[in-house]
């Protein structure tokens, strides 16, 4: 059986839904009860009809994709040849990931806005790294944008629904905005994290974007616990990374529709979650259990020049990439062998960093230790960044968040953190002179770990004039 549909306006596509969900449903019966079999729909078609079936023979439904081009005339045609030519022409060629991320961020500034080629690098192998990442920084510094543009950049839009900007609302209580609800009528009404999911699900090898403006304008635990926790159980099956479900038997009630539809539903290997958050009297602070699943890139620094003479670039086109861009490629640590000497030298590097942080017990555990790992080895193989830049990156994103308050310790972290990573040997008396703080901040300058040293001393200053000290500006 060849099916071949034309339409025109979404009335249309409602009738021929309902009318054809019912004899799709009578012809599978006839085809069970009379031994029939059906022919195979081309895979040329098969992009115009979806079927999704139920435990019942009424379940079926038929789902129609409008396209703007006509379908053609049947005519026989190799199915491997079809599928090996749809998937040449439907991804762009990679030629190098620093290539790629060069071309984004050409792309990016084509747009009109400027982020540093570092900045870009960074959030992609953020992402790559594990796909949840924290944007920080004061109001206006473009931290929603840098989203929407690089989603834009690989080929996720508004247009085609791969990208989603959803603002937090400070009601958020729990997560039935994300995860969904049963309504009065006891029918489950999907959140938009499920409806996102399940499309990205249906579309594997696209990677897809969901951005949370504002996102700590209410507690994060508060309504993101569950997708935190489902992030963690994150496994390779069949050579496909996926987590466990996200939603309960229990949450769908009697709604078995519901359930077949959304049951089965977990954190695609495509779907990439950034939350971007203000530091301010209105917002809340994450907790440790956040800043320890995510890395955490700020955009505090601002330089209000423009040059007005500088040239135009043209405008670039985005680019349609395959999900393997993005991809995570290692889980477990187990997974580096071929870049153990990468992965030992990063390993030994936190060993000295963590022995500061146990005499005072602020000791990380293995999946910061992990996610640095894997975060360095992208970086270097792919030649993004060389050891150490990577290293100060990871310090930057994943340790120094949690150091804070005010106890004296505090300040001896943060001064015995400083001499590991410049080579110094500098000692807190309870007073640190305000010489002694300008020669540590000209050593910032030359440091190879210069943002960590500067962050640092920023949390230095801050304890000795407030006697408190935070990460976060």
């Amino acid at each position: 059986m060849t099916v071949q549909l034309r339409y025109t306006n979404k009335a249309l596509l409602e009738i021929l839904k309902e009318k054809l969900e019912v004899s799709y449903g009578y012809i599978v019966q006839y085809e069970k009860e009379n031994d029939k079999k059906s022919t195979t729909i081309p895979v040329e078609y098969q992009e115009y009809i979806d079927f999704y079936k139920g435990d019942k023979v009424d379940a079926f439904v038929l789902e129609l994709i409008p396209k703007s081009k006509s379908i053609p005339e049947y005519e026989e045609i190799d199915d491997e040849e079809i599928i090996e030519d749809e998937l040449d022409n439907e991804f762009d060629t990679v030629s190098g990931i620093n290539d790629e991320v060069t071309y984004i961020h050409k792309y990016i500034t084509s747009k009109g806005f400027y982020y540093t080629k570092d900045l870009i690098t960074n959030f992609y192998l953020s992402l790559k790294t594990k796909p949840f990442v924290i944007l920080s920084g004061i109001s206006g510094t473009g931290k929603s944008k840098i989203v929407e543009l690089f989603a834009q950049a690989v080929g996720a839009n508004r247009d085609n629904q791969r990208f989603q900007l959803v603002p937090v609302r400070p009601d958020w209580s729990d997560a039935t905005d994300l995860l969904g609800y049963r309504n009065i009528e006891n029918k489950f009404v999907s959140g938009i994290i499920i409806d996102v999911a399940y499309e990205a699900m249906k579309n594997i090898d696209k990677p897809y974007f969901l951005c949370l403006d504002e996102m700590n304008l209410v507690r994060v635990e508060y309504y993101f616990s569950d997708i935190l926790s489902s992030m963690e159980t994150r496994n390779i099956k069949d050579d496909e990374i996926i987590t466990q479900r996200l939603l309960s038997r229990a949450q769908f009630g009697k709604d078995e529709r519901a359930y077949d539809k959304y049951g089965d539903v977990y954190i695609p290997q495509n779907l990439y979650i950034v939350g971007t958050v203000n530091m301010d009297e209105t917002t809340f602070h994450f907790s440790k259990k956040v800043l320890d699943r995510a890395n955490t890139i700020e955009f505090n620094k601002v330089d209000l020049r423009y040059n007005f003479d500088e040239l135009e670039i043209n405008e670039l086109l985005p680019k349609n990439y395959h999900n393997d861009f993005l991809k995570s490629e290692y889980l477990k640590i187990s997974s580096c062998k071929d870049e153990k000497d990468t992965a030992t030298k990063v390993i030994d590097k936190l060993i000295e960093i963590n022995n500061i942080l146990e005499k005072y017990q602020q000791q990380f555990a293995y999946r910061v230790r992990d996610e640095i790992v894997f975060y360095i080895i992208y970086a270097v193989k792919n030649n993004l960044f060389i050891f150490n830049k990577a290293m100060d990156y990871s310090i930057v994103q994943k340790i120094l968040p949690k150091i804070g308050g005010s106890s004296p310790e505090v300040l001896d972290i943060l001064v015995e953190l400083f001499n590991n990573l410049n080579n110094t040997k500098y000692k807190n008396d309870g007073y640190i002179g305000d010489v002694v703080l300008k020669t540590m901040e000209n050593q910032c300058l030359s440091s190879e770990y210069i943002l960590s040293s500067e962050k640092i001393m920023y949390m230095i200053r801050r304890f000795l004039r407030d006697g408190f000290t935070t990460f976060w500006q």
